[in-house]
């Protein structure tokens, strides 16, 4: 074995091996603070549209308080009128309707039947209570209630609370709700989300009897929900595929779509009596997360390949160049001493040496001058 080939084999190897790890490492813990980034991200979002939800049920139940405890309201419903009742509610819903975007208005007989929707007056006297639990609900119990619910129409976000004559007397109920579809609009010029909302497609047949559009076709079929509502529908098809929705709890992934990565997060939704009703699907553009996370990689590797090439040569530097060229250059001079060939001219020592050397050409010049019978003062170099 030549140590001029093997130790600088050996060290350069042990530099590819521990930069190689310390470049493996340090990817590693860039990737995973990335991951970590966008967990947060996640848990973000989810708090964003829960409490944007939850934000609707407490305006429904806020402006409809503000409009049952009108007295002209009061006694207009105590009576049973229903177009002086209209008359007296359908300036206050137009400035809810304008100011929070509330889109829905009525007035129920106990248990649960339609006496006036302020939004469309002339639709009334159909028994709710099949598929408005909230509904059967206050009235049963006289205390405020606030849910999703699926109505005749679609979906909504109501707060129903129990109406009374001024006398304290339960005269039925009211409620004031808000359309899914333009709550996910604000959701997205809010946040820049893209959204779609998924309703369990037996139930909203059975109920949204007279829901407009095309809601019902094959496009819009994923598993057992249909799109009821999408921000951006061609965006978000290939995000929410059959695989991805059947679900019971709150689950999200990373997932391409027109070249961009999406996180996506998919919420499971419930109506007021907590039966599963649907899924929204948040999507949120990940591509600057993963665009830093694969430059930080490429950097690393960059810095690893350069701190190789780098420590490397000052390997082969400090070998060859401090090491073995001085010291086969001493050991050419003991050779041509052994031989009788010292006054021999021969290749300059370089300077400065390292000490180790230095002393072992010393050594060869005393050497060398006792042989030629001269006697040469310490330190001498050749």
């Amino acid at each position: 074995m030549k140590f001029a080939k093997s130790a600088p084999a050996i060290l350069i190897a042990a530099v590819v091996v521990v930069v190689a790890a310390l470049s493996f490492v340090s990817n590693l813990i860039s990737h995973q603070m990335a991951n970590s980034f966008e967990q947060a991200q996640f848990e973000l979002v989810s708090q964003i549209v829960k409490s944007r939800l939850h934000g609707a049920e407490s305006q429904a139940i806020a402006s409809a308080e503000l409009v049952a405890a009108m007295p002209a309201v009061k006694k207009a419903f105590a009576a049973r009128d229903r177009a002086e009742l209209l008359a007296v509610t359908k300036d206050a819903f137009a400035a809810q309707h304008e100011k929070y975007g509330i889109s829905q208005a009525q007035f129920h007989l106990a248990p649960a039947v339609s006496f006036l929707r302020v939004h469309n007056p002339e639709k009334f006297g159909e028994d709710l209570a099949k598929y408005r639990q909230i509904v059967v609900e206050v009235n049963q119990t006289n205390a405020i209630r606030k849910g999703i619910e699926i109505t005749t129409s679609g979906i909504g976000v109501f707060g129903t609370l129990p109406m009374t004559d001024a006398a304290g007397k339960s005269t039925g109920s009211f409620e004031m709700g808000l359309e899914v579809g333009p709550l996910l609009d604000e959701l997205k010029k809010d946040h820049g989300f893209e959204l779609a909302f998924f309703v369990d497609e037996q139930s909203l047949r059975e109920t949204a009897t007279s829901l407009k559009g095309d809601v019902f076709n094959e496009q819009n079929r994923v598993g057992k929900y249909v799109k009821f509502y999408a921000t951006h529908a061609e965006l978000l098809r290939p995000l929410v595929v059959d695989a991805d929705i059947n679900i019971s709890d709150e689950s999200h992934y990373v997932r391409d779509s027109a070249g961009v990565a999406y996180g996506v997060l998919l919420q499971p939704v419930y109506n007021y009596a907590k039966k599963q009703i649907g899924v929204i699907a948040i999507a949120k553009n990940f591509s600057a997360t993963r665009s830093a996370d694969k430059q930080a990689i490429l950097w690393q590797t960059l810095l690893g390949i350069v701190a190789i090439v780098l420590l490397t040569g000052a390997v082969l530097v400090v070998i060859r160049g401090m090491l073995l060229q001085p010291l086969q250059l001493v050991g050419e001079r003991f050779a041509g001493l052994a031989d009788g060939k010292a006054d021999a001219e021969s290749t300059p020592m370089p300077s400065p040496l390292c000490d180790e050397i230095a002393e072992l050409a010393d050594s060869y010049e005393r050497l060398r001058a006792q042989k030629a019978g001269a006697t040469p003062a310490a330190g001498d170099v050749l």
